[in-house]
């Protein structure tokens, strides 16, 4: 349950990977456990796939289904993920975008309300944004996304066990935890296909080349 771990320290928590690798996977998958152990605790989720709607909301998960949902805030003491985060707030635009997110971030302080964000835009945890966001879930990763000069990279491209020179390369189920006052931690989780909404894209160019090094 690292995630409500995460949450007795921390109001907000980024989660970080490249697009198809199973972040919102992670993300359903711990706020599933955490509903179960905190069942009078709300939790809402907003962006994910339609096609996962049933299933989360069998479990208790609230579906926000407008941005207006969260951008109005009338929601308190919850827990709340906002897939592609980066759709809503902008973190590379002006000041005035930026100050709006650290309202944001205050209202949700404020309400008492701890959130989970998500993003694969490339540079969206900046150092602006590592200035509000202490804690993070870190999966597959190209480096190049990531931005210049932020802990975050410089934590993420120092994990030695990592043999690539290019990107984070680990397993759908594994991701690192990296936060300020610790240690960068190795986890897995279990991998359910049921809470990855990608899980049917098949790439048929690596599909013919499979098939090719079968002959040989």
């Amino acid at each position: 349950m690292i995630l409500q771990e995460l949450f007795k320290k921390n109001r907000v928590v980024g989660l970080v990977g490249s697009a198809g690798e199973a972040k919102t996977s992670l993300a359903l998958t711990e706020l599933l456990e955490l509903r179960e152990n905190n069942p009078k605790v709300p939790v809402y989720v907003l962006g994910i796939e339609p096609s996962l709607y049933s299933t989360v909301e069998k479990k208790g998960i609230i579906i926000l289904k407008s941005k207006e949902d969260v951008l109005d805030l009338k929601i308190d003491n919850s827990v709340i993920f906002i897939d592609e985060f980066g759709d809503i707030y902008d973190t590379v635009s002006s000041s005035k975008e930026l100050d709006k997110i650290k309202r944001f971030f205050n209202r949700i302080d404020h309400l008492n309300n701890f959130i989970l964000i998500s993003s694969a835009r490339e540079n969206f945890y900046n150092k602006f944004l590592e200035g509000l966001v202490k804690a993070f879930l870190v999966k597959k990763v190209e480096y190049s996304s990531l931005c210049n000069g932020t802990n975050l990279k410089r934590k993420i491209m120092a994990i030695v066990e990592n043999t690539s020179d290019y990107r984070l390369d680990i397993p759908k189920d594994t991701y690192y935890v990296i936060t300020d006052d610790s240690i960068v931690e190795k986890r897995t989780f279990k991998y359910e296909k049921d809470v990855d909404s990608k899980k049917d894209n098949l790439n048929p160019f690596l599909e013919k080349n499979d098939k090719k090094d079968g002959k040989k």
